[in-house]
This record gives C-alpha cells, sequence and structure tokens, in this order.
C-alpha cells in the first residue's frame, strides 16, 4: 500500500496541473472567465487592495496569510504559477540539482525594498519579481524580451539550484516564509529517521538539514516530496510543540545576533525602498523609460503616473482585450498600453477594468466607460476626401459611437466636437484616408465627459 503522503503529494500536483491550466487559459485570452482566477494570486490581491480597494482582496490576502500561519507556504507548492513552471524543469531536467543555500540576508533585503517601495506607492519592485506576474509576462507577452527572461533565468536556477527563487529572492515568498517560520503545522524528523538523505535529495528548498536533524520552515514549500520519499516514518506532518531539538523541529532561532542582522537589514530595506519611492526618483525613472505621459492607456487606468506605479506588466489584458489593442511595453516589463492603429477601443467593451487582477485599470460600470475620456481625436481638413472631392465620405462620423462628429453638408464632410470625444478610434480605424485625415492623440490624464 502506498505511503499516505505520496498520494497526498500526488493530489498537491493534481492541483497544480489544474492551476497551470487555468492560468494558461487566462493568459492566452481563449476562456474569459479564466482570467479571473488571477484575483486569487497573492501579489495582485495585496496589489488591489491599495489601488482599487475590494473587500474580495482584502479577504483573499488575509486567507493565504492564515492558512499559511496554519499549514506553512502551501500557495507557493500549488497556486503559484512560476513555482509549478520551476517544478517542471525540476522534473523535466531529472537533476537531482545542488542544494540551494539558505540566503537570509539576501532575501529580507529584497522583500524589504520592495514592500518599502509599495508602502511608498510604486509596484517596480513587483514588476521584477512577482512570480504571478513574471509567468503571465512570459505566456502572454513571450514574444518580448521582458517576457522571456524571467521565465529562462527561473527555469535554469531550477535545474541548477532547485526553487531558489522562491528562497532567496521572491518577496511574496519571504512574506510567506515569516507565518510559516511561526506556523502551526508543521514538518519535522520523529527518531524514527535513518539518515538515508531521500528526503534531501527530494527537497527543491533545500531546507533540510540532515546533520542536525531540522527542517527549516521558513522555506519549506510543502510540497510534500520528502514525506513521499521517506520509507521509514522518518518525518511527520504534526502541530507545533514545545522543546527543541529532542523533537527534530526546528523552532525559530532566537539568536539575538541573527534577529538584530535579519531584522535590521529588512527595516534598512523597507526605508531604502519607501524612500526611493517618495524621492521622486523611481518615479522619474519609470516615467522616462516607459515614455509614460505619450501613451494612450486603457480606460480606467487614470493619469500616467498613477497607472505607471500601478501596472505590474503581467499581460493578463493584453491576451484578453477582444479588439486586440492594448500591447506590452517595448521591453515586455513595463506598463500596457493602447495601440489604436490596430483597431478601435469597443465602446460596449470593458474586458480590460473586469480582469486586471492588481486595481491598475480601475472597473468601470459600462456608463462610465462610455464617458470616460481616453484620448482625443484630431481632424486634419487638408487630408480629408470628403473636403477635396466630390465624393461623400462621413465614415468618421458613422463610426463615432459618442457622437462627437457630426457630417455637414452633400459630401457629408466632418464637425469634431472635441467636448464629446473619447479618444476611442473609432474615427481613425474609419478613415479611408491614407495618411489619415482623422487621427487620435493621448491626453494628460482620463477624465469623465459630460452628458
Amino acid at each position: 500500500m502506498k505511503n499516505k503522503w505520496t498520494l497526498i503529494r500526488g493530489a498537491r500536483i493534481a492541483a497544480s496541473i489544474l492551476v497551470a491550466a487555468v492560468m494558461l487559459a487566462a493568459f492566452s485570452g481563449l476562456a474569459a472567465w479564466t482570467a479571473r482566477a488571477a484575483r486569487f494570486e497573492l501579489v495582485p490581491a495585496l496589489l488591489r487592495s491599495a489601488a482599487a480597494f475590494s473587500a474580495g482582496a482584502l479577504a483573499t490576502v488575509l486567507i493565504l496569510i492564515v492558512l499559511t500561519w496554519l499549514f506553512g507556504r502551501f500557495y507557493c507548492a500549488c497556486l503559484c504559477p512560476l513555482g509549478i513552471w520551476q517544478d517542471l524543469w525540476g522534473f523535466v531536467s531529472r537533476r537531482a540539482g545542488r542544494r540551494a543555500r539558505n540566503l537570509p540576508v539576501l532575501r529580507y533585503l529584497v522583500a524589504g525594498v520592495v514592500f518599502g517601495a509599495f508602502a511608498g506607492g510604486w509596484a517596480l519592485g513587483f514588476v521584477l519579481l512577482d512570480p504571478y506576474s513574471n509567468f503571465g509576462r512570459g505566456v502572454a507577452g513571450g514574444a518580448v524580451l521582458g517576457g522571456l527572461i524571467p521565465l529562462a533565468a527561473t527555469a535554469l536556477a531550477a535545474v541548477w539550484k532547485k526553487r531558489i527563487f522562491c528562497t532567496a529572492l521572491c518577496p511574496a515568498g519571504t512574506l510567506l516564509g515569516l507565518f510559516g517560520r511561526f506556523g502551526v503545522f508543521r514538518i519535522r524528523f520523529t527518531g524514527k529517521c535513518v539518515k538515508c538523505g531521500l528526503c534531501v535529495k527530494s527537497c527543491p528548498a533545500g531546507c533540510i538539514d540532515l546533520g542536525s536533524g531540522t527542517i527549516d520552515n521558513e522555506r519549506c514549500v510543502r510540497c510534500m516530496n520528502c514525506l513521499a520519499a521517506c520509507k521509514v516514518s522518518g518525518l511527520a506532518f504534526t502541530a507545533r510543540r514545545s522543546g527543541t531539538a529532542s523533537t527534530g523541529e526546528k523552532l525559530p532561532d532566537r539568536s539575538r545576533r541573527q534577529f538584530l542582522i535579519r531584522g535590521g537589514v529588512l527595516l534598512a530595506g523597507l526605508a531604502a525602498g519607501f524612500a526611493a519611492a517618495r524621492s521622486g526618483v523611481v518615479r522619474t525613472a519609470v516615467l522616462a523609460l516607459a515614455g509614460a505621459k505619450k501613451l494612450i492607456l486603457p480606460p480606467g487606468a487614470g493619469d500616467a503616473e498613477r497607472f505607471a506605479a500601478k501596472c505590474t506588466a503581467c499581460q493578463l489584458c493584453t491576451a484578453n482585450c477582444p479588439a486586440r489593442i492594448i500591447v506590452p511595453a517595448p521591453g515586455g516589463d513595463g506598463p500596457v498600453r493602447l495601440d489604436l492603429s490596430r483597431g478601435a477601443c469597443r465602446y460596449d467593451c470593458r474586458r480590460c477594468g473586469s480582469v486586471c487582477p492588481t486595481g491598475a485599470i480601475r472597473p468601470l460600470s459600462l456608463g462610465e466607460k462610455r464617458r470616460t475620456k481616453i484620448a482625443e481625436a484630431n481632424f486634419d481638413p487638408k487630408l480629408c476626401l470628403a473636403c477635396h472631392t466630390d465624393d461623400p465620405c462621413g465614415r468618421c462620423a458613422d463610426a463615432c459611437p459618442a457622437g462627437a462628429i457630426r457630417p455637414v453638408g452633400p459630401r457629408r464632410v466632418p464637425r469634431l466636437k472635441k467636448s464629446l470625444c473619447i479618444g476611442c478610434g473609432a474615427c481613425q480605424a474609419a478613415c479611408p484616408a491614407a495618411p489619415k485625415a482623422m487621427t487620435v492623440h493621448a491626453i494628460e490624464g482620463q477624465h469623465s465627459i459630460e452628458g
């Protein structure tokens, strides 16, 4: 009869496959309803709580944290898409890989800077290190360099040192690890261990120290590999006990020196990240690199600075835009933008706001969306066919859903009322002139038009 932990590990793998399938469907745009699954990812829910407050997003964060405190970092094992990606490469490579070192100073510093910048109003650190966003960027926008690099780097790292990204760099993993470190249920050695080393070989987090008979539950991702690999019940997953090494359980390191070093590094990172975000250095750099003030943004994005501060470039909106006009930044790792040369923003569509998991694109009602000015049309009569030929045109007026263009006279020469224009690009798409007589350009910030 199979070890019960083998069955539990199999259930964990099955759950991972299901999550991977849902995420692939979401980022392929094949099943729009799957895009909502992204709201149950940790970092998107955390960002959404701050950017466009949602009780559901806050509840998601609290539930994940409480469950992690109870059972450990199960999220990393079966809910995190980038974690599943690393496990896949670890399986495909068929290599044991080197044991990842414990790098607490590095992970606390990185997490401190990322969360400090987030507290200061910028999600830049999550653009670079959020596992969900990096996975999405690779799947939905993998044709650009910014999408390929994170997936390739984590795959190579998984082959080399297994889940070193999760235990040394991932800010979400570090946050969950702090709760798992002091959690209720934890993996520990029992008196039946024969030091065979099978658990160490199967562990992707490098958190098992066979020599001292201890397990670092802060780094453990609850893959259950070790419990399934053990042939003699040398490991157990039980509620935390009082005591020390006699239980085989690694309790939190209470060394004052270690506590002061790690706590100091975390506080220094938080201060540095917050100071950088508030000083304007990050703001200036991001806006300059992204060229954000010259962009036409999705309806609900607000102004360029807000959007650049909130968008993690996960590309879920690009994959699910029915008009295919939301495109990645040139490098793939900046805020998305609208490319109205591809078509128009549909008047009855608000898909991008409904699928955005971070709140960077605020969800709008259909009425709000129809009144949101995202750009502005410009009419050049020198290029208009109706102004220089005998054939009537008026295609731009026919296409305008906001009633901002009125055809005048028998040749249907357009008259543009900019106060009614929402900048959807329908007139530009319909204009038959080459070059276009109707063009759409960016504005300083989105706002609601009257009427």
